[in-house]
């Protein structure tokens, strides 16, 4: 069964209200009211991404993470790590230098 985007979006929308209410009235945020609004809004969400995506081919600029598994940069081999050592700028050839002199003789 197709959901229709407006119904999706109006979905988001009572997700992020019950997330406003629920960080408002919380005291501390791994309070379970807190952790239901935040999986209803993550949800929410991804359900209208889906819906929008399948319906006009367009890709919302956000991604969900619902666990530390899913993070894309939790240091799995999958991506390259940039370590100092690794710069392409560490040779000293690299680095131009610029004397103040020459900027002003321009």
């Amino acid at each position: 069964m197709a959901i229709d985007p407006r119904s999706a979006l109006d979905s988001l929308i009572g997700a992020l209200e019950a997330f406003h209410q629920a960080a408002l009235s919380a005291q501390d945020p791994d309070t379970p009211s807190m952790i239901e609004a935040s999986d209803r809004l993550a949800d929410a969400y991804t359900v209208y991404d889906d819906v929008m995506f399948t319906h006009y081919d367009v890709e919302l600029p956000l991604d969900v993470y619902s666990d530390v598994e899913d993070d894309p940069f939790d240091g799995d081999d999958d991506f390259d790590d940039f370590d100092d050592d690794d710069s392409p700028l560490d040779n000293d050839d690299d680095i131009i230098d610029i004397d103040e002199d020459d900027l002003d003789n321009r």
